[in-house]
């Protein structure tokens, strides 16, 4: 999701306590749209979690696309 050219990126201010955390909202090479928490250490992004976007992430990231 990476490589979506559409995908979403936002910061992840309710887990930013101890470093800069943002969200990924878009879809993989597998066709799955997913929200990704990530944070990037210099040229190296590390994935906190990831899961398959739900109802309200998947409307905002089609309203977003309009």
């Amino acid at each position: 999701m990476f490589d979506d050219p559409f995908a979403l990126i936002f910061e992840d201010e309710s887990h930013s306590e101890s470093e800069d955390r943002e969200q990924i909202l878009g879809y993989c090479y597998r066709n799955r749209l997913l929200l990704v928490s990530f944070t990037q250490r210099g040229d190296i992004v590390r994935i906190i979690s990831a899961r398959v976007a739900v109802t309200l992430e998947r409307k905002k990231y089609e309203a977003y696309q309009r």
